[in-house]
């Protein structure tokens, strides 16, 4: 995993949410996004923070 996908991981573990926190690292080590339930109340910055892990997910897929 990526620096910002390992920081969005713990980000999630700190809000309290460990089952969602291992679904996105499950996702993640696999090559696939993560997409949030659009119910999770989650600060701003840590939904921009999984947006940002996605994206580079996407780009070093097309580069691979």
């Amino acid at each position: 995993m990526s620096i910002s996908q390992d920081q969005a991981v713990w980000e999630l573990y700190r809000q309290g949410l460990p089952l969602i926190a291992e679904e996105a690292a499950e996702r993640w080590n696999q090559g696939q996004a993560f997409e949030l339930d659009l119910d999770l109340r989650l600060p701003r910055s840590l939904k921009n923070l999984i947006r940002q892990c996605n994206w580079e997910l996407r780009q070093r897929h097309k580069a691979g």
